[in-house]
């Protein structure tokens, strides 16, 4: 991950509101922008418009000041299929107490994981936000059956 100075930090910003803004309600918090952790949430209540519910898409970013600006230090990308209750995510944080490590969740039916964590890597939100829209699209149901167990 690189670092991103205050106006790259915006722009990133500001691209990723536009990518998400036309797939219904988005909230954006940006917390922390005077202290040294900082931290995005990003959130997409689809199709919105006052439309019952269909997908949430639900993105966290948190980042440590540097000299050069912001370091991402770990991420969580989240997609909630409410039309047939199932997620998707891939996360970038500490499992236990060692380094973080990238893993993937995948259910296909909510509370029923065979598996808590599964392999993954290095994502963008944008590349996540990409699958996550077209699994929305697509309206079928979420398959795990392709993810390896982590552990």
């Amino acid at each position: 991950m690189t670092d991103h100075g205050q106006h790259r930090f915006e722009q990133r910003k500001a691209t990723i509101l536009k990518a998400l803004d036309h797939l219904g309600e988005v909230s954006l918090v940006d917390s922390g922008r005077a202290r040294r952790d900082r931290k995005l949430r990003f959130v997409v209540a689809a199709p919105g418009n006052g439309l019952a519910d269909e997908a949430a898409f639900m993105y966290a970013e948190w980042y440590q000041r540097v000299a050069r600006g912001w370091r991402l230090t770990r991420y969580q990308y989240d997609y909630l299929d409410r039309r047939n209750g199932a997620r998707v995510a891939y996360h970038w944080h500490s499992l236990t107490r060692r380094s973080p490590i990238y893993h993937a969740h995948c259910e296909e039916r909510l509370g029923a994981a065979t598996n808590p964590h599964y392999r993954a890597y290095e994502l963008d939100l944008l590349e996540a936000h990409e699958e996550f829209v077209t699994l929305y699209a697509a309206d079928e149901s979420i398959d795990c059956s392709t993810l390896r167990p982590l552990m």
